[in-house]
């Protein structure tokens, strides 16, 4: 079942992407954002895993907080606050804290992914 944009993205967020779409001339500049995250952001995931498991916050923190401020430009604000949840979870090196945040955010982030695909989906026009 397909869900509305509003829950898993900003409608606020996703009509300035629009409208900076439209100013810079660009027809495929919200699809390419959300080409580049889609490309990056599970990489991102990963990395934050594998900085979980090896105890590294460091790495925790800067993964963190690169998808946090991805997931955030692009409205998924849900998804940029488990990030900033796992960011600060690196900061304080509190893993058991992160794995927990790190489940609910691969959650999300599965319903940020059908949510960019329903925004880039063609429209179809409905006749009267």
């Amino acid at each position: 079942m397909s869900q509305t944009l509003d829950p898993v993205l900003d409608p606020n967020t996703i009509a300035e992407l629009h409208d900076a779409q439209a100013s810079l001339g660009k027809p495929s500049f919200v699809a390419d954002l959300v080409g580049l995250f889609r490309q990056n952001a599970p990489a991102r995931l990963a990395r934050v895993q594998e900085a979980i498991h090896g105890r590294d916050g460091q790495t925790l923190e800067l993964e963190a907080h690169t998808l946090k401020s991805n997931c955030a430009m692009l409205g998924a604000t849900r998804m940029a606050a488990f990030c900033a949840g796992l960011e600060e979870a690196g900061e304080r090196a509190s893993f058991d804290e992160a794995s927990d945040v790190l489940e609910a955010a691969r959650a999300e982030f599965e319903r940020v992914l059908e949510a960019l695909g329903e925004l880039l989906a063609p429209k179809t026009v409905q006749s009267s």
